[in-house]
């Protein structure tokens, strides 16, 4: 019997030590152990690229884009050049090869990016699009009827959101701010918004202050006769609108990009004051062709070649480039107006919108054949 009330004591005791090691008097709550190191950062980021957010852009598609957009493909020219002055290290490609001479001012690592053409031209290689894996397909500037389609056909080709941002002369600011919102890049998207916004409302100011009857005359010809002209009131003569000139090339447009073949006959009866030719035109040897000594312009030295890198800065493509060549074209006709140091300009410009620190040397190339003769 004591043997038995010795065994129950002991095994009583028992119960009380391991009851007292098990518990706080109170029951345990099962706790969630946080995830730590690689494996956390990859399930972050996952669910960071996989949150999306609805997003109707210019033309009132409702379209589901990532949240936190970090690869970015253009689908044409014009939208790589606005994309590359906001993001440059979100593009996953580009629309339009570029040359070594445009590499002069644009970093040499994008030179490995894949080139995958241009929607409009019917170049645009849905296959290098989709390699390249990027989250959303963002087209940029003047709305054409079609874009609506456009955008929603190649999202459906290829399963990758697409958009539409309605860019021109006068929406620029506003598209920067709306971009640097989808792509998460508001502090650059309002520096290039606000600078855009200031050139054009000096612009706007000074031109108003131009007498009708002192508004220079001006022909902004192309090609290897000079007699492919640009066509007023379209958006690759808005620079000349812009800054208070006459586009005397009031033509209808009869071939693409906003531009009318002419005759020599035509060029004399508008007689411009000034002459504005494209490079690679015929610049270099205007004044020794003989057709061309009718023109006054010519007679008086007031022709100039349009300064270009890495793009042509009267808009081809007609995009960003326009903002510095409203500050160059408006200080060559009106430099009592339009008081500016344009090498200072060139400078600021540059380093904004391209990324890149121009030297002295890159900039007496540019305005080379830019400036008045004397």
């Amino acid at each position: 019997m004591k043997k038995t009330k010795t065994l129950l004591s002991l095994l009583l005791v028992l119960l009380l030590v391991l009851s007292a090691g098990c518990s706080n008097g109170s029951p345990q709550e099962p706790v969630d152990v946080p995830e730590s190191g690689a494996d956390a950062d990859s399930s972050s980021a996952k669910d960071s690229e996989d949150s999306t957010v609805k997003f109707t852009d210019s033309v009132g598609r409702e379209v589901e884009i990532p949240a936190d957009i970090e690869r970015i493909a253009p689908s044409g020219p014009l939208a790589q050049v606005v994309l590359y002055t906001l993001c440059p290290d979100k593009l996953v490609g580009l629309a339009s090869d570029l040359s070594d001479t445009q590499f002069e001012y644009i970093d040499s690592k994008y030179k490995s990016l894949p080139v995958f053409g241009n929607f409009y031209a019917d170049t645009l290689n849905l296959e290098a699009v989709m390699s390249a894996n990027p989250q959303v397909v963002i087209d940029i500037g003047e709305a054409k009827a079609t874009v609506n389609e456009d955008m929603q056909g190649v999202q459906d080709k290829t399963g990758i959101p697409s958009i539409f941002i309605n860019m021109e002369l006068d929406t620029m600011a506003e598209a920067y701010r709306t971009l640097g919102k989808v792509v998460g890049e508001e502090e650059q998207a309002e520096k290039l918004a606000k600078y855009v916004e200031n050139t054009l409302a000096e612009a706007k100011e000074k031109s108003a202050s131009i007498p009708e009857e002192s508004k220079v005359k001006v022909y902004y010809g192309q090609g290897n006769a000079g007699l492919t002209a640009v066509v007023r009131g379209t958006v690759h003569s808005d620079v000349i609108d812009a800054v208070g000139a006459i586009n005397v090339a009031d033509s209808q447009e009869n071939i693409r990009g906003g531009a009318s073949d002419i005759s020599m006959e035509q060029l004399m009866l508008w007689q411009p004051d000034a002459v504005l030719l494209a490079p690679g035109s015929i610049y270099d040897d205007v004044d020794s062709r003989a057709e061309w000594q009718e023109i006054n312009a010519i007679k008086n030295k007031k022709y100039y070649e349009i300064p270009e890198g890495p793009y042509n800065w009267m808009g081809r493509p007609p995009s960003v480039n326009r903002i510095i060549g409203i500050k160059w074209l408006g200080n060559l006709l009106y430099p009592d107006i339009y008081q500016y140091d344009m090498d200072k300009e060139t400078k600021e410009f540059y380093k904004l919108f391209y990324h890149c620190d121009v030297t002295d040397e890159q900039i007496n190339k540019l305005l080379e054949n830019s400036t008045h003769k004397y």
